[in-house]
């Protein structure tokens, strides 16, 4: 999946939006509220090797993905998967940085984004 596939997908949840408060290079997709729930980037290697505080394979010019992602599942998605790191510039205990193009399958990727929309995202109430 190509980082403009990644975008496309993440615009595919109801009332998404895309902008730039980072940037350029970094694209947050928000909700209708307003609430992000998915910042894509292209990897610089050292410094999110820092951040993320792993040896990780991560080369300069992966795409990243950082979504938001219940606690009870973050470390599960962690251990499973190498590409899924602790949230990159992010509150570690509630967001995974994802690489791409690693072990993560694409399915489960859409899957994970799903979920961190559906996280930020108010349920309307029946």
């Amino acid at each position: 999946m190509t980082k403009e596939q990644l975008i496309n997908f993440c615009l595919e949840m109801p009332d998404s939006s895309v902008d730039y408060p980072y940037g350029p290079d970094v694209e947050v997709i928000r909700n209708k509220a307003g609430k992000s729930f998915a910042l894509i980037g292209i990897c610089q290697a050292e410094p999110m090797k820092r951040s993320c505080g792993t040896d990780a394979p991560i080369k300069d010019g992966d795409v990243f993905i950082t979504l938001k992602c219940p606690p009870e599942l973050i470390f599960i998605f962690r251990d499973q998967y190498k590409s899924v790191l602790p949230g990159y510039y992010s509150n570690k205990n509630h967001w995974n940085t994802i690489i791409l193009g690693k072990d993560l399958p694409i399915e489960e990727l859409k899957k994970m984004i799903l979920l961190s929309f559906d996280l930020v995202t108010p349920q309307k109430k029946k």
